[in-house]
């Protein structure tokens, strides 16, 4: 799927179909887009059951048994689409002065799918092979499971994220995990937001030389792939300088650790 890692890292566009394309945002325009919705719209595309357990649980579906597509569809999909059918809903001028316009007619995907709000795409049955589907009319785009199997490939790879595959022992530790996770979500809600990337642009540029601006106009695998290469140089300078001076002993040692050019 992914054939061209260079290509991603220089921001390259991600064609899944004809139709449906992935694309970069640079660090810029995801701070003045709002890098909170951003992130959130990342983490909720890409989530699955087990990062769902307790909301899922509130409705009566168990986390541990819902297919991933089947959570696209039925939830996800909602979460990250934008909410203007509401304002179309809306007739009275008293009710429109209550409304954040703006917020609802925000697209959380527009940095991430080119030119697709899922608020534009209804459930379809393929009468093919019967398998729901996701379909908008007006453009005639089709996203079904393998599509969106591509397309959370995807985005999870440019952003440095794994499938959550946490499956519990049994059923006391599946309802323990739910709680934890609801209190843990009850906990979060009364803390301010902290910044993904700030400790990411701080890094790179006191580490390189470079300034902010520049740094600013990386794309997103760009810079999380550069934060992974500065902790691979630091791990092996450490340990080759270790070596040197007698302090560390590199029998046993992964030999790729010490080679900072390494694949990551």
């Amino acid at each position: 799927m992914i054939d061209n890692e260079l290509e991603m890292y220089y921001g390259d566009d991600v064609k899944i179909t004809d139709k449906i394309t992935v694309t970069q945002p640079t660090v810029m325009q995801i701070k003045n887009f709002g890098e909170k919705d951003y992130f959130n719209a990342v983490y909720n595309l890409t989530s699955v059951g087990a990062d769902l357990k307790w909301q899922l649980w509130d409705m009566g579906i168990d986390y541990t048994k819902i297919d991933d597509y089947d959570l696209f569809i039925k939830v996800i999909s909602q979460l990250v689409s934008s909410k203007k059918k509401l304002l179309n809903n809306i007739k009275d001028t008293e009710q429109v002065k209550n409304v954040d316009i703006e917020s609802l007619s925000k697209n959380p995907l527009k940095l991430i799918l080119k030119d697709i709000d899922l608020a534009d795409f209804k459930l379809y049955k393929d009468t093919r092979n019967n398998q729901v589907i996701l379909y908008n009319t007006e453009n005639d785009i089709t996203i079904n499971r393998y599509i969106y199997a591509k397309i959370t490939e995807v985005v999870r790879k440019i952003h440095g994220l794994k499938r959550n595959n946490e499956i519990p022992a049994n059923e006391k530790t599946k309802k323990d995990l739910i709680e934890d996770a609801r209190d843990e979500a009850i906990g979060k809600q009364y803390e301010d937001f902290k910044s993904v990337l700030l400790p990411y642009i701080s890094t790179i540029s006191m580490y390189s030389g470079i300034s902010r601006k520049e740094v600013g106009e990386m794309k997103i695998y760009e810079l999380l792939y550069n934060i992974k290469r500065i902790n691979k140089i630091q791990d092996a300078t450490m340990l080759l300088q270790g070596a040197y001076s007698g302090f560390a002993n590199l029998k046993g040692i992964d030999k790729s650790r010490l080679d900072f050019t390494g694949y990551i």
